[in-house]
């Protein structure tokens, strides 16, 4: 599900520092763009979104790289430079495969990271900090999937991704943006098209149920700092995943509502996700002291940032 553009875009990320890393799981090997930095602050870690890849987030990594001591991106199973598992993709093996990975880098740096997670990877950013608490210093959910919805509404959800003709690609592709994608928008709808035709990505959305979804106390249970950055502009994901999130998140978690930001915020907006995210690391690096802080509710970006 790769572009020229996208392969060539990595051996550029390669030559600047971002290496690649090949990982063995037991859903075969995964794609890792690992970078040690120079920077005082945790260890981040990018989660993409269903059908994206690491490559995607490039001008998020390359901005938060020099202020980190080590940055990484996985491409999870079927995505990206990782293999396809041998029985299929379905929740389980993305879970196990991206699990193992992460374990794996997390253990190597010493230390708790900051997770970033975008659409399906905010869904797997709260699961592994469910699963290994202690290796999380904090959440940041970027337009973050996996809300609950009768099955109803989930049926009606996913049919969005059943795109078949150009027309529905665009459709697709001027959703994701808060302001349209310019000249890239044909170029963008063909990949588009291109991706959620792929047999492993129509196994993975023809195999979701209500049971893999998130529950309240998924939320509420959550211990580590947590930010939630939604755009008012969002429109691929409805409007009801916010205020789950806003209902069920626990009382320390900061959520901000950004304007003229939409689903793939992080290309919209990168210098100003960028700084937030590291401002979000700076306080999340002392942990424990940050939990009293509160939610600062949805609100304009920048009038949060001038009462904070």
């Amino acid at each position: 599900m790769l572009t020229v553009p996208e392969r060539i875009a990595r051996r550029v990320l390669n030559a600047q520092g971002l290496r690649s890393r090949f990982i063995a799981t037991r859903v075969g090997r995964m794609h890792v763009l690992d970078g040690v930095g120079s920077g005082s602050l945790p260890p981040i870690v990018m989660l993409h979104g269903l059908s994206a890849n690491a490559i995607c987030y490039a001008g998020l990594l390359k901005r938060m790289a020099p202020h980190t001591r080590r940055i990484l991106a996985p491409d999870m199973p079927s995505h990206g430079f990782s293999d396809s598992p041998a029985g299929g993709l379905d929740e389980a093996a993305m879970v196990g495969g991206l699990g193992e990975v992460l374990d794996r880098v997390l253990a190597e740096t010493n230390e708790p990271a900051i997770l970033i997670g975008n659409s399906m990877g905010g869904l797997a950013a709260v699961r592994y900090a469910q699963a290994r608490p202690e290796r999380v210093a904090g959440l940041a959910l970027v337009s973050p999937g996996g809300a609950p919805m009768p099955q109803a509404l989930l049926t009606q959800f996913l049919r969005r991704f059943e795109i078949s003709n150009h027309r529905e690609a665009l459709d697709f592709v001027d959703a994701m943006f808060a302001d349209g994608a310019g000249p890239l928008r044909h170029a963008l709808a063909h990949g588009v098209r291109k991706r959620f035709s792929h047999p492993q990505l129509r196994s993975l959305l023809s195999g979701l149920t209500t049971d893999q979804l998130l529950s309240p106390t998924d939320l509420s249970q959550l211990r580590m700092p947590t930010l939630l950055i939604w755009g008012r502009e969002e429109r691929v994901l409805p409007r009801s995943h916010l205020e789950f999130f806003c209902e069920h998140l626990p009382a320390h978690a900061e959520i901000e509502e950004w304007p003229n930001f939409g689903h793939v915020g992080f290309l919209e907006q990168p210098d100003a996700l960028a700084s937030r995210v590291l401002d979000f690391a700076r306080i999340a690096g002392g942990a424990a002291k940050n939990l009293a802080r509160r939610s600062t509710g949805c609100g304009d970006y920048a009038t949060l940032r001038a009462s904070a």
